[in-house]
């Protein structure tokens, strides 16, 4: 798994047309011809440094899980306020049914 480490590719990211929100995350996608990057955003509204590492390892593991069948390009998991006080499989459930609705999905 490739992270993307830079503020220019974290912009462009953000610029891109294929983004889905729902209750838990914001999803943005930008394809590219590479490789596959991810990038993760888990802001100090969330929760003390204890509760926003506890996300993102949820968030990791859900995204290796479904790394194998996605489309090369950029991608960013903005955390919202809540995600927290959710269960997995109801945040793994809204994480595929968002790469479902961009069509990020190689098939």
């Amino acid at each position: 798994m490739t992270t993307i480490t830079k503020k220019q590719h974290f912009d462009s990211v953000y610029k891109s047309n294929k983004r889905w929100h729902n209750a838990y995350f914001v999803l943005f996608f930008k394809e590219s011809s590479s490789d596959k990057r991810v990038g993760f955003c888990v802001s100090k509204k969330i929760g003390n440094a204890v509760c926003r590492n506890l996300v993102k390892r949820r968030l990791r593991h859900i995204y290796k899980e479904s790394e194998s069948i996605l489309k090369n390009g950029d991608m960013i998991l903005l955390a919202k306020q809540g995600i927290n006080a959710v269960a997995y499989k109801v945040l793994r459930d809204s994480y595929i049914n968002a790469i479902s609705k961009l069509k990020v999905v190689d098939r």
